[in-house]
């Protein structure tokens, strides 16, 4: 099992703490494995066998433990007395009333509890109540840049570029980076997208119009990083023939986002201080779903290397925004706790009007906050106190 350190770290710096641990992210994107790796770890440092339980409702013999009174019935037998247990449940979204049960699993037993989910409508809903101020989130992600260079064991100096080709093209998710055959790839891939999208969205969604779903999925997937809004989608594809509502629209849109496929990235006015609902920005989860949707495109290169920051900069914990100043646009606003910085983002910027262009964009910002400059070329071109980075520069830094 590959090692994901950072979010191991994480699991055993909450270990028995009064909260229960609540792992979210898109499906096969390695929750449970992390599960396996934490319970090792517990193992390694003298927890004994029987203190740590795990089910998983992806196992058809726990379908009936989905119901809260029998869970607790089986794990009254599983548990020697009040001796101190480690409680691990994968897909706990699959838990009836899911909240109001494992609160009552937190006040019943001596255990400390951590739960994985596939969907954020985990965190919706009456039930939610009996959880409240009680947990602890750890949104995990299928496998960073960084991760993906340790994951096929390869040189993070040299040939990066072409590993970057590799990455975007085959995805991200762990099961696709175990093999190389490129045919065996693309299968994985489609039966990643298929199990994601029909469990996790059409039928969770309960959506009947499949069709009408998968132009509005394919018309973001090939609009990623361009302003959109909900009348945009359904104008356009009411244009071409298509029966869509508004309102179906932006259910679809929810449902992908609880899927954990699609990042909402609202606006943000700069001048005003104030955030903006409409004309936000949509990245994707993993380039290799996209591509299995509406194919790789080389003309995107540009907006798949903006995905490829925004995902990198919500994996380090920072809320992220379209900046709006004026008539001008900031690719990203990125905070953290008493952090801020302004970020551009360019394929390059050795063309001279690019590069007028892209600095130009952080002008009329008076404030101090660092000012990034994004891009994959190698001569640094900072000035002004914008810096420029190189991206793998960026995406290698600890």
């Amino acid at each position: 099992m590959f090692n994901r350190q950072s979010y191991l770290d994480k699991l055993i710096q909450a270990k028995d703490s009064d909260f229960v641990k609540v792992l979210t992210g898109v499906r096969r994107c390695g929750k449970s494995t992390l599960l396996m790796l934490y319970k090792d770890w517990l193992l390694e440092r003298g927890v004994e066998e029987d203190q740590v339980i795990e089910i998983s409702y992806e196992k058809m013999e726990n379908e009936p433990l989905k119901d809260g009174h029998r869970l607790h019935a089986y794990l009254r037998e599983r548990i020697p007395g009040q001796k101190r247990v480690y409680l691990l449940i994968d897909e706990a979204q699959e838990i009836q009333e899911w909240a109001k049960v494992i609160n009552s699993l937190k006040v019943t037993f001596n255990a400390d509890i951590y739960v994985t989910g596939s969907n954020s409508s985990l965190f919706s809903g009456e039930y939610l109540t009996y959880l409240s101020g009680r947990y602890i989130e750890i949104k995990v992600y299928p496998l960073s840049f960084r991760e993906f260079l340790e994951f096929k064991q390869y040189d993070t100096v040299n040939n990066l570029e072409q590993h970057y080709q590799e990455y975007i093209r085959s995805g991200s998710f762990p099961a696709v980076n175990l093999v190389e055959d490129e045919n065996l790839i693309r299968t994985i891939n489609q039966g990643l997208f298929d199990s994601i999208f029909s469990r996790d969205i059409i039928s969770r969604g309960e959506i009947r119009e499949i069709g009408g779903f998968y132009k509005v999925a394919k018309f973001v997937f090939d609009n990623i990083g361009n302003s959109l809004s909900t009348n945009k989608i359904a104008n356009t594809l009411r244009s071409e023939g298509s029966k869509i509502s508004h309102d179906t629209v932006d259910n679809y849109l929810m449902l992908m986002c609880n899927a954990y496929i699609l990042y909402q990235c609202n606006r943000y006015d700069i001048r005003g201080k104030e955030l903006l609902r409409t004309n936000g920005k949509y990245y994707i989860v993993d380039m290799g779903l996209r591509n299995q949707l509406i194919g790789y495109k080389s003309s995107n290169m540009g907006h798949d290397l903006e995905n490829i920051v925004f995902l990198e900069l919500i994996r380090r914990g920072y809320q992220v925004f379209v900046g709006k100043n004026g008539t001008a646009e900031i690719d990203f606003i990125a905070e953290r706790s008493d952090t801020k910085m302004y970020i551009q983002v360019s394929l390059s910027v050795m063309d001279e009007q690019t590069k007028e262009r892209e600095f130009k964009a952080f002008e009329k910002i008076t404030d101090n906050y660092p000012k990034w400059l994004i891009t994959m070329d190698r001569l640094d071109m900072s000035q002004n106190g914008i810096l420029h980075k190189n991206v793998f520069d960026f995406l290698l830094e600890e």
